[in-house]
């Protein structure tokens, strides 16, 4: 394990056994979460509004975040200050090699049997 992924996981363990922990110091756990995150991470972020938020991460402020959020039509970069942040966490990557595997074969096996079905219908005229 790489010591960024290992600094990154002891800071999301902090994370969820600070819940508990008034909402005074919610702000500096997340402060210290966004400055060992490397800017263009994929985060999944909670707000105290109820609103959740898969963005970018494109800078880190003493007062704030600031996110590029993944919508279908782009919209500017957000600023959202620590106050207002109920739960923030990495977004897991999908699919990936095996997910490139997976597609390559379905197709291989849909274009057999098909050529199949095309041969049984030309001979069976």
């Amino acid at each position: 394990m790489s010591r960024t992924n290992w600094i990154t996981a002891a800071v999301l363990v902090l994370c969820v056994a600070v819940q508990s922990v008034t909402a005074q110091t919610a702000p500096e756990v997340w402060r210290s979460f966004v400055e060992r995150v490397d800017v263009g991470t994929e985060l999944n972020v909670r707000l105290n509004d109820g609103r959740s938020i898969r963005a970018t991460l494109v800078g880190v402020r003493d007062d704030a975040v600031l996110l590029q959020p993944k919508t279908r039509v782009p919209v500017p970069i957000q600023t959202i200050p620590y106050e207002e942040i109920v739960r923030m966490e990495l977004r897991k990557a999908s699919g990936g090699a095996g997910k490139a595997v997976a597609i390559g074969v379905a197709t291989g096996v849909g274009t057999f049997f098909g050529i199949l079905l095309v041969l049984a219908a030309t001979l069976g005229d």
